[in-house]
């Protein structure tokens, strides 16, 4: 399983400096976009996502945890994504949003968040290369991993046989990945697990 640390856990005094230290030891910087509406918390916005790109070569992985997923693409789409994932619960037609980024010969994922069911997605399982499960939501406490969610990456991977990568994200720590791996996650996104030590 790869991880990728996200970069929203990291000191928002050193990023430059965080991104460097962890650049030599993985394949990819997670980077979390909040609009302070889909999700109360508010995170980076262009100029400091481009400053950070600035620092290193390491491919981006897009999170977008927004409103309008439409209104960052333009944004990110010459920054090095390695993939970008939008949520289900913000896009009213998710295969449009699909097909915008395919035509900008980007990886394209589909993110969900713990309370909602994969199941009426399935119909997209063939045309995204990631699936992004969150194994956490905003409860005030932390964001708790919620062991509940591995049932839900198990059915991505063995009920639709999906063979795109497969996310996890969340409170997670080094002692889950045995867990989740054994599921079918093949990327891992931890926060405060890397840059907290």
């Amino acid at each position: 399983m790869k991880i990728s640390p996200s970069i929203a856990s990291a000191n928002p005094l050193q990023l430059g400096e965080e991104v460097k230290r962890v650049q030599e030891h993985y394949d990819d910087l997670h980077i979390d976009i909040e609009d302070g509406n889909f999700i109360s918390n508010i995170t980076f916005g262009h100029k400091t996502i481009k400053a950070l790109r600035s620092v290193t070569q390491l491919p981006f992985s897009f999170h977008l945890m927004v409103t309008n997923p439409y209104d960052y693409l333009d944004q990110i789409i010459d920054l090095s994504p390695s993939i970008i994932f939008a949520h289900v619960e913000s896009l009213l037609y998710p295969s449009d949003f699909i097909s915008k980024i395919r035509k900008r010969n980007q990886k394209c994922g589909l993110a969900f968040n713990p309370k909602t069911p994969v199941d009426p997605y399935s119909y997209l399982m063939n045309h995204v290369d990631g699936i992004l499960i969150m194994t956490s939501e905003p409860d005030g406490q932390g964001q708790l991993f919620n062991v509940a969610m591995v049932e839900k990456v198990k059915k991505v991977a063995k009920n639709y046989n999906f063979k795109g990568e497969i996310w996890v994200d969340g409170g997670i720590k080094y002692e889950h990945l045995h867990l989740l791996g054994e599921a079918g996650a093949t990327h891992a996104v931890m926060g405060r697990a890397v840059f907290g030590e």
